[in-house]
């Protein structure tokens, strides 16, 4: 749990702002705050995530789907719920990491899973509490995020691959490579 304490800023962050997008900055820093994800592993999965991992989507969507179709009297059956599912992973991953993107979805799932043309009866509660559904739903998106990065930091330690690829390097009696950052060439650039 000390892991998922250090992500209560980007969670903060996720459900005030209702963005993924907008929380990368805080979830970036909040995960590197852990000290047990590094910088090059953070800087890809987390804006990697911010964009697919849309797991608040993939639950929500087909629940207002059912829920609008039992409202709307539609027969639901197994292919129905089959299809739901592919269509909201697929979806979320598809759905823009902005508040509010995911209505469009859930019409278009609805429309297609059951047959159904324009609106359905009953959208306007689903578009009442889309506001702060949409924000736990972020929260949740962030959290995944974070947790993803913990993971693949731990499955995938960089420190033990660089010191295989330098001596590696050693082995082959090529010079240890420098890898130059921005400080780095400001700092050459101030000397010359």
């Amino acid at each position: 749990f000390t892991f998922l304490r250090k992500l209560v800023p980007a969670q903060t962050m996720a459900f005030a702002c209702a963005s993924s997008a907008a929380t990368i900055p805080m979830t970036l820093r909040s995960v590197m705050s852990t000290g047990e994800v590094p910088d090059p592993i953070a800087r890809f999965v987390v804006p990697l995530g911010a964009t697919i991992n849309m797991d608040g989507g993939a639950i929500y969507f087909p629940c207002a789907c059912i829920w609008l179709a039992v409202l709307n009297g539609v027969d639901i059956d197994a292919s129905a719920y089959f299809l739901l599912v592919i269509i909201a992973t697929v979806g979320s991953a598809g759905t823009a990491p902005v508040p509010s993107a995911s209505l469009v979805l859930i019409i278009t799932a609805y429309n297609t899973v059951f047959n159904a043309e324009g609106t359905p009866d009953g959208f306007e509660y689903i578009l009442a509490i889309d506001w702060f559904m949409d924000r736990l739903r972020t929260t949740l998106n962030v959290t995944g995020d974070c947790v993803v990065t913990g993971l693949v930091a731990a499955l995938a330690p960089i420190e033990a691959i660089e010191a295989i690829e330098e001596s590696a390097r050693e082995a082959a009696g090529k010079p240890p490579s420098k890898v130059i950052d921005s400080e780095d060439s400001v700092e050459e650039e101030g000397h010359a």
